[in-house]
């Protein structure tokens, strides 16, 4: 297993090196089967005892003059999370930025601030030093799988495909409760 950023991986797909990637591109890489998988929406992440922890979903206004901890400059959810901003006319306090889930999760649980990352490294990362708390308003996350289509599969690639397919599926039912 290689973790490897965008656009790194589509193009180690592209070379046929892996058997299999799991990737947030929209755009089937040239030699690359691209399969739908998860389809979730953004989460807020607060830390603990934060006032906004007493309410069940948060509206975009809710975060007015927030210090709100960013993905970097270039992320497509960034683009997203602040352009939802932008329409309602919200004004947050950006002062810190990173590339990594992970690590907006961590300062969050520092104190530093609040955040809007994807659910599955938020749910992974809570506890009762980070809040979970959906949004009113949809921002969506998806997950595609990416098989090579000109090399030879791997014998056991189908039933990693498969697994990967069966456990994502789960995902999905959970998430949608």
């Amino acid at each position: 297993m290689h973790p490897l950023e965008s656009p790194w991986l589509e193009q180690a797909m592209s070379e046929q090196r892996f058997d299999l990637g799991l990737s947030e591109t929209q755009e089937a890489p040239a030699g690359v089967a691209l399969q739908p998988l998860l389809k979730v929406n953004e989460v807020a992440v607060l830390p603990r005892d934060h006032s906004l922890c007493r309410k069940a979903r948060l509206q975009p206004r809710d975060f007015t003059g927030e210090r709100f901890i960013s993905l970097a400059v270039g992320d497509p959810y960034r683009t997203a999370i602040d352009t939802m901003f932008e329409d309602a006319k919200v004004h947050r306090a950006t002062l810190l930025e990173t590339t990594s889930a992970v690590a907006i999760c961590a300062m969050v649980r520092q104190g530093l601030g609040v955040a809007i990352v994807n659910p599955f490294t938020a749910l992974e990362l809570s506890g009762p030093d980070l809040v979970v708390r959906p949004l009113t308003v949809a921002i969506g996350y998806q997950v595609n799988m990416l098989l090579p289509e000109i090399a030879a599969p791997h014998p056991l690639q189908g039933v990693l495909a498969d697994t990967v397919r069966k456990a994502c599926a789960a995902l999905n039912h959970h998430h949608s409760l």
